[in-house]
């Protein structure tokens, strides 16, 4: 299975059924989410975990969805209504996120600030 059909299944599957157990053990246990700012970083799966259970609890509704695979990477970017303002991002505005793959593993995640910046080579 490519990188991002294990990708996109494991997002569907928990912004569907509200399941991360999908998405979780694509993680590698050292795996590294580091957000827009250096302070906001999850250093391992349990912490990246803990992250994604809280957001899964409170599922937005998306109106964009696209994700795409760059070599080792897979970009993904999602509009919606409902994501909530925090001190780096307003309300509404979209989200990006890249993982990167080892093995078939998660090793890194990043959050981008621009559509763009994730979804060049």
């Amino acid at each position: 299975m490519s990188n991002l059909v294990a990708l996109v299944s494991a997002w569907v599957t928990l912004l569907g059924k509200g399941d991360a157990s999908e998405l979780e053990t694509l993680l590698d246990p050292e795996v590294v989410w580091q957000g827009l700012e250096p302070e906001l970083v999850c250093k391992n799966r349990d912490e990246v975990m803990g992250l994604v259970k809280r957001f899964a609890a409170r599922t937005p509704r998306l109106t964009r969805f696209d994700a795409q695979e760059i070599g080792d990477r897979v970009a993904v970017y999602v509009e919606g209504p409902d994501f909530p303002e925090n001190d780096v991002m307003a309300a509404g505005a979209p989200r990006t996120l890249t993982f990167t793959f080892r093995g078939g593993a998660i090793v890194r995640m990043e959050s981008v600030r621009t559509r763009e910046a994730a979804f060049t080579a």
